[in-house]
């Protein structure tokens, strides 16, 4: 609320549709719910998007979903969550750049799945079930994303 007035774009992420994914991952199985109130507040205060003659993005609220290697059926409810509530007044960003980091503070250590990239059919997958479901602002990513050259160290030392 504070921010009301001050944001033009917002751009949150939604990573999980799912609760006991959101517990064991990030030990917050409120996080769906918890997500989707501060993204409500944000087209609230944003509203519809809306894009200049230029293309460009002026207003609104772009919700950010990356794919989770072994985890399709997530990011369709994802998917279902933000279409059946925010409609196309939102524009929704479907990532395929997840990259696991390796080593003793691999994340979701305990989930063997995500210690690979997402692969082409997965990604595939979600996308197609988005079109399908009748996305009408949207974000793709095309080609690969996780590449070696784009990840930083994550040696816990900082850049």
């Amino acid at each position: 609320h504070l921010w009301e007035g001050l944001i033009d774009i917002y751009m949150p992420d939604y990573k999980y549709s799912d609760p006991a994914l959101a517990e064991r991952c990030s030990h917050a199985p409120d996080y769906p719910g918890i997500a989707r109130k501060a993204i409500r507040e944000m087209v609230r205060q944003t509203g519809r998007c809306k894009f200049g003659e230029d293309g460009i993005m002026k207003r609104g609220t772009i919700v950010r979903h990356l794919v989770l290697p072994g985890h399709t059926r997530n990011s369709m409810r994802a998917i279902d969550e933000l279409l059946g509530e925010f409609g196309d007044e939102i524009c929704i960003s479907l990532m395929s750049q997840y990259t696991p980091v390796q080593g003793e503070k691999l994340i979701c250590s305990g989930l063997p799945e995500l210690a690979r990239k997402v692969t082409k059919r997965e990604y595939g997958k979600v996308l197609n079930y988005a079109l399908e479901a009748g996305i009408v602002n949207g974000f793709f990513q095309e080609g690969e994303t996780a590449r070696d050259s784009f990840i930083p160290p994550f040696d816990l030392e900082g850049l």
